[in-house]
């Protein structure tokens, strides 16, 4: 069983980009044309249940992504590779970073879940549960994550995308990961490269001063850097993720 990917550029350096938890990883297509395609291979990588690998299922856990991951790499021919975690995919470089750190030059987490996950309270679960299948919650939560500042059409999108590019299966499971699961206490085993990208319009558990909670205390020597964005970066600022994000890339690569 391999993951669901495709490959963008042809460059010496691999680099896995993840999905998230609204949609697969079709949302890094805007960055795309701004990504340096000569120095580095992109695979963009859907966890079971979203996108090319819609029709596989499983445990939906960060150590199965994790595994499934380093599957991939092997297949990929890729013995030592850098990883882009997105949201909840954040929690998944983590673990990869305690399973396999040798393997791993460098780890990005943009707008991430950490290792102790997010806790979240009754009412905060069920909303997240009916936007599973609510189309109005689903557009509360596209509009909330962005700080109420986008259009009704960027619902739209994100609405789309929910329904389309993963199963409802698959957003429950990973639901209880992103959110009941914590192994931060092995967090510390990490030592590859870390970059923590937090965006200031995102909602609260997701902002800089949770990343200096949780990653910074884990890693003292990973780098913080919020930029102006909500939570999807990739899709509303492309040119200057690609920028920050590379020239960490850069930095780690050879």
């Amino acid at each position: 069983m391999i993951l669901g990917h495709r490959l963008y550029g042809n460059g010496p350096e691999g680099v896995v980009l993840f999905n998230d938890w609204l949609a697969d990883s079709t949302s890094w297509d805007p960055t795309l044309p701004y990504l340096d395609a000569d120095a580095f291979t992109y695979a963009l990588v859907d966890l079971r249940g979203y996108g090319e690998s819609l029709s596989l299922t499983g445990e939906y856990t960060a150590a199965e992504a994790a595994g499934d991951t380093f599957a991939l790499a092997d297949h990929l021919g890729w013995e030592r590779f850098h990883v882009v975690g997105y949201s909840m995919t954040g929690m998944v470089v983590e673990r990869m970073g305690v399973d396999g750190e040798d393997r791993l030059k460098s780890i990005v987490a943009v707008g991430p879940v950490s290792a102790a996950g997010v806790p979240l309270s009754d009412e905060e679960r069920r909303f997240f549960l009916d936007v599973v299948v609510d189309d109005d919650r689903c557009r509360e939560l596209a509009d909330r994550i962005t700080g109420h500042r986008l259009n009704r059409r960027w619902q739209e999108v994100k609405l789309r995308l929910a329904r389309e590019t993963r199963t409802p299966e698959a957003a429950r499971g990973y639901l209880d990961m992103w959110t009941r699961t914590d192994f931060s206490e092995e967090a510390a085993k990490v030592k590859a490269p870390f970059f923590i990208i937090a965006c200031r319009f995102d909602q609260p558990k997701f902002l800089e001063e949770d990343m200096e909670r949780t990653f910074l205390q884990w890693h003292p020597h990973a780098e913080l850097q919020t930029i102006d964005a909500g939570h999807c970066p990739m899709q509303e600022m492309p040119v200057y993720l690609a920028t920050i994000m590379e020239e960490f890339l850069h930095r780690h690569s050879g």
